[in-house]
């Protein structure tokens, strides 16, 4: 398991219907990159539209060099993929990917996509036996300043092809770096699918209400810790209090 360091991964939620699904059936949704809030995410970039291949046209062979033997002779062809890179960037968008932040802390997240503190924090468990410690569906995101720029040579291959994918998935504008984002994915996106690992904790906003907490606490009963979000006395930052 890559950065085994890391044993949670967090998913910041406003408290709604969706949420309580999380917490009550251990199963979340996996959007596709269209419904994101960055229209940049999933951008990619070819150097070429076409491409230098060998050759395997006896006929045009034999035409071209007709004194030499066809098996030995070593022939290329320049092939036009504009549809190969149409229909790469089409699989992209096909695909569900679950956004998780390595902290539970931090101050933007909270504010940016867990409803101004109103929401929750759900940690899910990272270990060898379960998707987000698989380093092949769940990796920690790059931050770059332009987009993944590949040679379109690449999407020839099987293996080519696949690792072209995940230099997408995985990359994202540097100003998204402060999310510090891992992504576990499916290739059939916008559906529901059963948690990638264990809720072990549940932490709520410093504004959540009285009845948000009631209702979490009625439905994990003593199955889950509960904590909240309360602000440092003296510096800008958070720190958890469990609910009894």
């Amino acid at each position: 398991m890559n950065n085994p360091e890391i044993k949670s991964l967090f998913k910041y939620k406003p408290l709604n219907n969706f949420t309580l699904d999380i917490i009550a059936n251990n199963r979340i949704y996996y959007p596709k990159p269209e419904s994101f809030n960055d229209p940049f995410d999933t951008q990619c970039s070819f150097k070429n539209s076409s491409a230098i291949i060998e050759a395997n046209d006896q006929d045009k062979i034999k035409k071209a060099f007709p004194n030499e033997n066809p098996n030995e002779v070593l022939a290329y062809t320049r092939k036009d993929l504009t549809g190969d890179i149409d229909s790469f960037k089409k699989e992209l968008k096909d695909f569900g990917i679950l956004s998780l932040a390595e902290d539970e802390k931090d101050i933007l997240m909270w504010s940016h996509y867990a409803d101004d503190h109103k929401g929750v924090c759900i940690e899910f468990e990272r270990n060898n036996s379960n998707e987000l410690g698989n380093s092949k569906v769940t990796r920690k995101v790059a931050y770059t300043k332009n987009y993944p720029s590949m040679n379109v040579k690449s999407l020839l291959s099987k293996d080519g092809h696949e690792k072209s994918l995940m230099r997408v998935l995985y990359t994202k504008s540097e100003h998204w770096s402060y999310e510090r984002e891992w992504r576990n994915f499916q290739a059939d996106g916008g559906k529901v699918y059963p948690i990638p690992g264990e809720i072990l904790s549940i932490t709520f906003g410093a504004r959540a209400s009285d009845l948000d907490i009631d209702i979490i606490k009625k439905l994990v009963g003593h199955s889950i810790p509960l904590y909240q979000a309360q602000l440092k006395e003296n510096e800008f930052g958070i720190k958890l209090k469990k609910i009894v």
